[in-house]
């Protein structure tokens, strides 16, 4: 009977934290000004998010096949979604911000500038050309 009650409470946990990080990211993407910042929270919220609900469901389920499945389920999230996030920001960090986005600012809190992004779009430019003349 314990080990029920064990079971109830470790699971209970793990949803709620699950849950917590969840929330905070739907909140992030809302209250973040910035593109990279709510890409930020929205990869925290698939990792930790997904991670805490399903090991909850699977303490509350206890060790099947189910649970084995869910398990492969969070490894695969782990996999893909800090790929995805990463190529995200590397599209964002080389194309940057359209000016109605950033409000006319020049450049936002984390210290990227415009001239930046300028300067690895002229570089960009630049090694086409010069494999395009190889």
């Amino acid at each position: 009977m314990t080990i029920h009650w064990i079971r109830f409470i470790l699971g209970t946990i793990c949803l709620l934290f699950g849950l917590f990080f969840l929330v905070s990211a739907v909140i992030g993407n809302f209250r973040f000004k910035f593109a990279l910042n709510r890409m930020h929270s929205a990869a925290l919220g698939d990792t930790l998010g997904i991670l805490g609900v399903i090991l909850g469901i699977c303490f509350y389920h206890g060790l099947n096949v189910t649970t084995v499945k869910l398990l492969i389920v969070v490894a695969l999230v782990w996999i893909t979604s800090p790929v995805a996030s990463h190529l995200i920001m590397l599209m964002e960090m080389t194309v940057g911000r359209s000016t109605a986005e950033s409000g006319g600012e020049q450049s936002d809190e984390q210290g990227f500038e415009r001239g930046t992004v300028e300067m690895r779009r002229r570089a960009l430019a630049d090694i086409k050309k010069e494999e395009e003349e190889k």
